[in-house]
């Protein structure tokens, strides 16, 4: 049985919150051995702080503004697939721009990738097609992720999300 879609702006947020931080642990989290995942981050706070910056300059340079507040931050354990250690933590947080025409969606997706390259985030391509109405950057120095959601003409919702990458909550690994 299929779940139905939110139809709130905030239960759309949080449902591409989900999906983003989703989809990011899933192919972006960092690091991919215990030695790298072992080693200390910023801490979760910090990362917040961040997500707020990126979101704040993205969107200021974007012709849609926010239809409502962004929600709570969306925290989640990150997957360590069963080699350790455990207890990572990734955030996220975006905002709902609501259904926005066709041409201010054009020119949406242009402003956010010409801001976001001239920042040094690149385009991170879409895994076998699994959301093609998503334009995702990622900062190679930093690990964060802006992804732009609902960009095709059959979209009838406009999100933006930055997603952390996984961190420990205060920044160092828990004693061995």
């Amino acid at each position: 049985m299929r779940a139905a879609a939110p139809t709130s702006p905030l239960g759309r947020v949080t449902a591409a919150a989900v999906l983003a931080v989703t989809a990011l642990t899933l192919s972006a989290c960092g690091a991919n051995t215990l030695q790298e995942r072992a080693k200390p981050t910023i801490t979760l706070d910090q990362a917040k702080t961040r997500i707020d910056g990126y979101l704040a300059a993205i969107q200021a340079r974007l012709p849609v503004q926010a239809t409502s507040l962004p929600p709570a931050y969306s925290d989640l354990e990150c997957d360590a697939n069963d080699i350790g250690p455990h207890g990572r933590r990734q955030s996220s947080r975006g905002y709902d721009f609501g259904d926005v025409s066709s041409d201010v969606k054009a020119k949406t997706v242009t402003d956010y990738r010409t801001y976001l390259t001239g920042q040094g985030f690149q385009a991170v391509p879409d895994a076998a097609g699994s959301h093609p109405d998503w334009v995702r950057m990622k900062n190679p120095q930093d690990g964060f992720l802006a992804i732009l959601n609902g960009t095709s003409d059959s979209s009838h919702d406009l999100t933006l999300q930055v997603s952390s990458p996984c961190v420990w909550p205060d920044g160092t690994p828990p004693p061995k």
